[in-house]
């Protein structure tokens, strides 16, 4: 069913395992005392890109909380949040700003991810972006916002948009890419951990660049939730901070640990990739530990310009008014992040 929601509950081993991250940082489960507490979380499909929003929920469990994890696989966190199908969203960060242009006050707490998560693939002979002009390239269809970050980019080398460049639908990330190893399209953007499982099995693509290099500054993916659920669940917002701050810790600690979690968790995840995806991260500071790099204003500001200029929002939008680094704050003054 098209808007079908796919729900499961991490038990088990996710229990076991966070208490090992719990033990591991300076932040004790008796930190935060979450019997009693229900929420419901959104967020994508189980993948590299997203095993810290795995490793938030543990913890979260791990303090009592019952929360029930709820993958999305054709409607937004946005939509869900409206929908009353989640209170919490970990997903992307132009959801927010979608939300906040039709006047529904999202905000943003926390990040999964904190850098561009983008790769620019290209067919064999493609070696710029320049070198699109007279074919294809796909994106996820209307609206999308990979669609519209590369209709920025063609435009910033002075290629127009379904004029010099046929802009095809395709559908998801591994769609996408698999549309330019049919060759049915000459280039795409897809999530960086697709990009370097491909790399791993040999396929006839190149890597142009990643986003994060290509159009530096851009906010990500985000934790958010609506303003005045969060002020009525203050402590849970403080331990979904906590929790992002300790996760991104762990990931900073060594890949050996997160390459096994990543095999353990992600069904098909090519260790190779993930080690290769690891070094991606740490090279563009995709996990920060420092609350002010990890929800970044100006990250969020540079994302809501771009979506003003390519049309996405119909008027300007000031990033402060939706990024709320408080709950962060006070973690981190607790110890949280700090191994």
């Amino acid at each position: 069913m098209k808007n079908r929601l796919i729900r499961s509950v991490i038990t088990g081993a996710g229990l076991s395992a966070v208490i090992m991250a719990a033990a591991v940082g300076n932040v004790q489960a008796k930190e935060f005392d979450l019997s009693g507490t229900s929420v419901t979380i959104g967020t994508a499909q189980a993948q590299v890109l997203n095993v810290g929003t795995l490793r938030m929920i543990e913890m979260l469990q791990g303090w009592g909380a019952d929360v029930t994890r709820v993958e999305l696989p054709s409607i937004s966190g946005l939509e869900a949040i409206v929908a009353d199908q989640v209170e919490v969203a970990a997903r992307s960060s132009d959801e927010i700003l979608t939300g906040q242009s039709r006047g529904v006050d999202v905000v943003a707490i926390g990040a999964p991810i904190s850098t561009m998560h983008y790769a620019v693939i290209s067919a064999p002979g493609v070696d710029s972006l320049m070198d699109l002009k007279g074919k294809a390239i796909a994106t996820s269809g209307p609206g999308g916002f990979n669609g519209m970050l590369f209709r920025y980019m063609l435009s910033r080398e002075g290629l127009k948009p379904e004029v010099d460049v046929k802009i095809v639908p395709v559908g998801g990330s591994s769609e996408r890419a698999a549309a330019v190893m049919a060759g049915q399209v000459q280039a795409t953007v897809t999530y960086i951990d697709n990009w370097l499982a491909m790399e791993e099995q040999g396929a006839n693509v190149q890597l142009l660049g990643y986003v994060a290099d290509l159009v530096p500054g851009l906010s990500s993916r985000a934790v958010f939730a609506e303003r005045e659920y969060l002020e009525q669940n203050a402590e849970l917002a403080t331990a979904i901070a906590c929790a992002n701050l300790e996760v991104n810790a762990w990931i900073n600690t060594g890949k050996d640990t997160f390459v096994s979690y990543v095999t353990d968790n992600v069904r098909g995840a090519d260790e190779k990739a993930v080690q290769k995806f690891y070094d991606v991260a740490m090279s563009v500071n995709m996990f920060p530990t420092d609350p002010n790099a990890l929800l970044d204003t100006k990250g969020y500001q540079a994302l809501a310009d771009l979506m003003y200029e390519g049309g996405e929002l119909k008027e300007p939008l000031d990033a402060s008014k939706f990024i709320d680094s408080s709950y962060l704050e006070r973690a981190s003054g607790m110890g949280c992040g700090k191994m």
